[in-house]
Order: C-alpha cells, then structure tokens, then sequence
C-alpha cells in the first residue's frame, strides 16, 4: 500500500510475509520466479497454438488479414518498400494510412531479438504480448507498495480477463498491454519528477500509438487526461506551489510530445486520410463528420450485459448464444466473481488512499461511456463535442479501463486480505462478514436446487424479450430451434450460476480461514490467486479454443473459384463485379481489382456511391473500368454479353467499360457532393466524354471530341 499508510502488527507465529517482501531470495529471482508463473499460465491457455500449431481461425483473419497481409508481403519483396495504396478494392484505396497494417517500430520489435525458430512456435502475438502486459501490471502495482504476490495477483487479473483473452486482432492486444505502462510513467512523473519517466511515457505511448489501434489509444489518452486532472486538482486543495505544478505538467506534456513524434509514421498518414475516410467524413455527429451516431453506437455495452461482469454466460457466451445489446460478440466481458470480491476489499479498505476517488472516476467514467446508445444523454454529448470521439464505433472497448481498475483494486484487496491475516488483533467484524458471506452462497445453492425451473422461467423471459427487440429471431423459423436455443443458454447460465457460487464461497472460504489462523497469510494468499487463475482460465479457455483450431495454411487462403482462375488468364487492366458477394476480398488475393470489397475505413465518397446504389447504374460500372461482372444469376440486359460459365458462376463482359485513362471533351464543376451524385445518375451522364471536378482548373477545353487513346506501358499497384 501506500507509504504513508502504517501496517498491522503482525502475527508471531506469520514472520514471513509476502507484503513485506520477506523471501531470502534476491529481487531479480523473484521477478524471474513471477515472469515465470505468468509465462506458464499462458503457455497452458495457449497450449494448442504453442504446442499443437494451431492456427488462428476466425473470420476476419481469413476475409482480412491473410488477403492484406499476402499482398503486404508480396509488395515488399517485389518492390522493398512498404505499400501505401491497396489497388484491389473499392477502385483502390490508402493501405497504411487506413490502418490496414502498421510498420512495427514499436514494442513488438524488440520480439525479433528472439531467435526465429523459437518466436515463431511461441505465437509471440499473443503468448509475449500477455506475458509484458503481466510484467507492465506488476511493475504498476509495486510502485504502488504492494507486496509481490497481491501484485502478481492484480498482473494475472487483468491479463486473464476473456476481454484480453478473446480478442483475436494482435493489434488490440498490443494496445491494451501498453496501459499499465503508461499509467505507472505518469503516475510517476507526478509523484518523483524523474526525467527518466518521461522517456518511459513518451516509449510506451507512442510504441501503443504506432501499434495501430487509435481507438485503444484515445481511450487510453482519456485516462491521462482524467489522472492529469485529478492530480492537478489535489495539488490545488493541498495548496502545492505553481512552480511544482507546473513542473510535472511540463514534464507529461514532453512526455506526450515524444510519444506523438515516436508514433508519426502512423499519425500524420492517418490524420491525412481521416477527412476521406468513413470515419472522418461522413455527416456522422459533430460539426467535423464522423461516424453517425447510430453506427459508432452500435457495439453499446448495456445494463443487462453487467451481470456477465460476474456470471459468463448470463449473456449467453456469445456467437447465436448471445442475447445482449450488441449485434453480435465471441465472448462476454468476465471479471472473474475472485476478482470481484478482492476488489471490494480494496476499494473498502483503501478509501484513504491517494489515488482512491481516481479508481472511483475510472469505474464510472468507464463504465457510463461504454453505455453508447443505452447513456444516449452522455453518448450524445461526447460524439458532438469530445474531438475525435465520433471517429470510433464499439464504445464497449472503453472497459479495457474498467478492468485496468477492478485489477489494480483486486491487488490492493490481496494486500489488505494479507494485512489483516498478519495482524496480531483478530478482527470480528471481518471474520462475521465472510462468515455471512458464505451462508449467503449457501443460500444461492439452496435457491438454485429448490427452484431451477423458476429461474429457467425468469431467464427465458429475458431471452424472448431481448430476441423479439433484437429481431434476432428471424434466424430460427422453427420454433424447436427457439427452444434448443434457450435451453442451451439456460444450461450455460446454471452452470456458470454453479461456478460463480463456488469460486465465491472458495475465495470467501480461504479469507475466512486466514482471519481465523488457520491459514498462514503466505498460504492464503497463494490459494487466493491459484483460486483467481482457475476462475478466469475456465472462460478464457474457452474463447481461446473457439480462436484456433488445426487447420493449414491452405485452409486459411481464399478459394480459387473457377471464375477467379478464367480472371486472372484475362489481358489488361479490369475490375470486375462480384454481384452475390460484393463485400468479399476473396478476388483481391489473387491480385483481380474489384469494385466491391470490405473495409472499415473505406473512403467516404465510394461509400456515398454505394449507398446511392451505382453499382446498379452500369455508367458507373463503365467509368470504374469493370470490365466483368460474376454472379450465380442469369442476366438479361443488351449491355451485358454472357462470356463464360465458371463452375456455378456466370461471367458477364460488360460492353463500353472504359479502360483506366481515357480522355474527356468536356468539364464539368460541381462543389456540392450530393448534387454530383444526383447528376451521376442521370442520363445526361456520359463518363466517356465528361469529368466532373469540386473547382474549376481554369482552362477550357475545345468543343471537338479528343481522339486520343491512353496507352498503359507501365503498371505498378502503387
């Protein structure tokens, strides 16, 4: 704990007390001893990737990430220089500055000091990353007095947390284990003024930055910001010198700008190319665009979802399981009911500490914004006014903070937990409370045996009412598939209903046995954590188990449909049009443009295109040189020429697409974006002989029509 906070007498027979790092061992051992624990835990968890060469194997990987990742490494090898322009979706679009990969000159770079053959068994995107992200907590929790095990204990309860744990996108992940880091740099420029942490600040801000998960990394400047200010006005109350003030907030200020400039390669692109994007310039909240509120709300946490805080399942576990407020989830945000209870204890037993109303502000400020749409009055207000914070869409990823707080309080609860067991004085009210707590589980358990079917009768009132609001129910036509649906939601409630009362009483269980002597506090506090581990590793597991299965690298690259294969034995430059599939970037692997595609940061003016439905205006397709269209149906239409039958697919050429270059006899000036589209759409449209341009070039151009032809004898995809 805090230094200025006097410790219990200790019990004569408890000498050896973690909190007071009595181990006759020296420090690096223990921090080798606890790198250890950590390492092992995630090598468990990770088993099956590690050891089995499992590979992730979720949809976004095998839509995404392979197909960019293929073309990245393609390009660099071709041309020895990082790609900056995706060519083969949405007619071509920004590759780096959209975020669709990051040039890592950050933290994971120093993972390539790790001989290859051993990296690259360890899935070091996940195993290395939890394991610093460990180490990041405990060096947080040290600083904050806390004895090695409770800090151990408050490392393991936020890196094993399923918010950590079921995130399949590395770069989340990245991002989320900086946290700590940073919130230990800032909190100790305030509190040394030492020049070295602004280094370490300026480092782990912008290695977070640059890792490229903006959204992670705005949240996480909110927490500097709310700490920053929290401080300033403790600093006010207590009358503090402007002089000693103005020293720290200096100092954090350099920090931030050594972050910014660290991170440049990734802001200054990104910032070019927000105005462009669907992020940055839709009509979307907020006088500066955006996304629409709608839309950045969509993924809301909601009141309901709370009860997933202390029951996995309560929410269904996710995939057709889930019931909740968001389209859909792989997995519910646990803390862990052992995590709870210490946190309780920390959050009582801490209520003088310095930092104790900062926890406060963090859980709640949290906690409300991750509400969205359900906290329209708050969700509102941020989207107009708070800069940049209509960009991101998913609110519920602000509780990466709600956990950052709950663990740093799980371990001051392990601290107190440990205190009162080393004291000399039993304390009663203590003993009589977890005394009471465990007839209060009993009772649960009563309640669970002697009236299952009223609960099942309570929670299937929720499901219906939360499937029927949803429209979720239009995926089961049939009525028995409804109710094979409940009953297995049910069945993983109760049994989570069952575990949550068992780690419950175990956690209570072995503090109550503590207080009463029974338990040494080195003993208690060992079990509290083995008993932490086991209560979030059976959840984790599970999210884990649904990211990796054992599939090849064959398995994981798009399939070679039989169109693609006529495609790609096509001369010239084309796109194409895949009418059943427009969001697949299936044909992009194989280097065939499309003018569909998926990303989620498009640009802004294709995305107004295809909401105004030009892929159905074939003056469209003919200025955006798609030259096929593919689909399954049959067409009847003179402009379009039935080519090939391709397994089970049609391709049509579509006669007078226009080639990439093309000249034009005459311009046209039009500002105003809706008006160009409403012009787009009509037949006084020729894209053959017209350009339509936002200011005038101040040249005209003769009346006669240009004969000339555009001849290609260079291509590169940049």
């Amino acid at each position: 704990m805090g230094s200025n906070m006097a410790r219990e007498k200790q019990h004569p027979n408890l000498k050896n007390s973690v909190n007071t790092l009595a181990i006759p061992r020296p420090t690096w051992q223990i921090w080798g001893i606890m790198g250890l624990i950590i390492f092992t835990i995630i090598l468990f968890l990770y088993q099956d990737s590690v050891f089995k060469g499992y590979k992730l194997n979720i949809a976004d990987v095998k839509s995404q990430g392979v197909i960019f990742d293929h073309y990245r490494t393609d390009f660099e090898q071709s041309y020895n220089e990082y790609p900056l322009w995706y060519p083969y979706i949405f007619c071509g679009m920004p590759f780096h500055a959209s975020g669709t990969y990051r040039i890592r000159y950050t933290l994971e770079t120093l993972y390539q000091l790790i001989p290859s053959f051993i990296r690259s068994s360890l899935n070091p995107a996940f195993t290395l990353n939890l394991l610093l992200g460990g180490i990041f907590m405990l060096i947080l929790l040290r600083s904050y007095g806390l004895g090695y095990l409770p800090a151990l204990g408050g490392a393991l309860a936020f890196i094993l947390t399923t918010k950590l744990l079921g995130t399949p996108h590395t770069n989340r992940i990245v991002t989320f284990i900086h946290i700590p880091l940073i919130f230990y740099a800032l909190r100790q420029i305030i509190e040394t003024r030492k020049w070295i942490y602004i280094i370490i600040l300026g480092g782990a801000l912008g290695s977070q930055i640059g890792s490229y998960h903006p959204q992670v990394a705005y949240y996480t400047l909110l927490m500097i910001g709310l700490y920053g200010l929290y401080r300033f006005v403790q600093a006010i109350q207590s009358k503090e010198n402007w002089q000693s003030i103005g020293s720290w907030v200096l100092m954090v200020t350099i920090g931030l700008a050594i972050a910014y400039f660290m991170a440049s390669i990734v802001l200054m692109p990104m910032r070019e190319y927000l105005p462009f994007s669907i992020r940055g310039g839709g009509a979307g909240a907020g006088s500066g665009g955006g996304l629409s509120a709608d839309y950045a709300t969509a993924w809301s946490f909601s009141w309901m979802e709370i009860g997933s805080f202390f029951l996995p399942a309560f929410n269904g576990f996710g995939g057709n399981t889930y019931w909740g407020d968001s389209p859909f989830t792989s997995y519910p945000h646990y803390l862990g009911m052992s995590v709870i209870i210490l946190a309780v204890i920390g959050f009582w037993k801490n209520r003088h500490h310095r930092d104790f109303w900062f926890w406060c502000l963090l859980l709640v400020f949290s906690l409300l914004i991750s509400m969205g749409k359900n906290l329209s009055v708050l969700s509102n207000l941020l989207l107009n006014y708070l800069p940049y914070f209509n960009k991101f869409r998913e609110p519920s990823m602000i509780l990466i903070l709600f956990i950052l707080g709950i663990a740093i309080l799980a371990g001051f609860g392990l601290e107190a937990v440990g205190r009162k067991i080393n004291s000399m004085i039993n304390d009663p009210k203590w003993i009589k409370v977890f005394l009471r707590g465990l007839i209060a589980a009993g009772v649960l358990a009563l309640v669970a045996v002697l009236f299952k079917g009223m609960l099942n009768a309570i929670m299937t009132g929720f499901y219906q009412s939360a499937d029927q609001a949803s429209g979720r129910l239009a995926q089961f036509p049939d009525q028995r598939q409804v109710a094979m649906l409940y009953q297995m939601r049910f069945d993983a409630f109760f049994q989570d209903y069952w575990l949550m009362l068992i780690f419950a009483a175990a956690t209570m269980g072995i503090i109550w046995a503590g207080l009463k002597k029974m338990l040494s506090e080195n003993v208690a506090t060992g079990l509290l954590i083995i008993i932490l581990v086991v209560d979030l590793a059976i959840p984790g597991s599970k999210v884990i188990k649904d990211m990796f299965s054992p599939v090849t690298q064959q398995n994981m690259t798009p399939i070679k449909t039989p169109a693609i294969d006529f495609l790609q034995k096509q001369p010239g430059d084309f796109r194409v049009f895949p009418v059943d599939e427009l969001s697949t970037n299936r044909y992009a692997y194989y280097g065939i443009a499309s003018v569909g595609g998926y990303h989620a940061a498009k640009m802004q003016s294709y995305q107004d295109m295809l909401a105004g439905n030009f892929l159905n205006n074939f003056n469209f397709l003919r200025m955006t040189n798609t030259h096929y269209l593919v689909t399954q149906k049959q067409l009847q239409t003179p402009i379009l020429q039935l080519i090939q039958r391709a397994g089970n697919e049609n391709i049509y050429a579509l006669n007078g697409a226009l080639p990439r270059a093309w000249f034009v006899d005459s311009v046209v000036v039009q500002a105003d974006p809706e008006q160009v589209l409403a012009f787009m759409q009509t037949p006084d449209f020729d894209p053959a002989k017209m350009v339509i341009v936002e200011e005038d070039p101040g040249y005209g151009l003769s009346n006669h029509a240009y004969s000339g032809v555009v001849k290609t004898t260079k291509h590169d995809p940049q």
